[in-house]
């Protein structure tokens, strides 16, 4: 277990997650301009959630289309 840190608005958030998923994460804050050794603004947490969301969306739909082909 690793434990991964940052802050928002002011408030210090640190979560303990499986070492190689928290490594993941850190890169992903990184790449999403979240500094994990200073304070940074909640928009820069939205963004990377909402491009998360997207991901998460765009695989989605990329299995049900394999799922389909597979299928028929």
């Amino acid at each position: 277990m690793k434990k991964v840190a940052f802050s928002l608005g002011g408030r210090r958030f640190e979560m303990e997650l499986e070492s190689e998923f928290a490594l993941y994460v850190e890169d992903d804050l990184t790449l999403n301009g979240i500094a994990t050794d200073r304070d940074n603004e909640l928009t820069k947490l939205l963004r990377a959630y909402l491009k998360a969301l997207k991901q998460n969306y765009d695989n989605e739909k990329q299995i049900e289309t394999l799922l389909v082909d597979i299928l028929t």
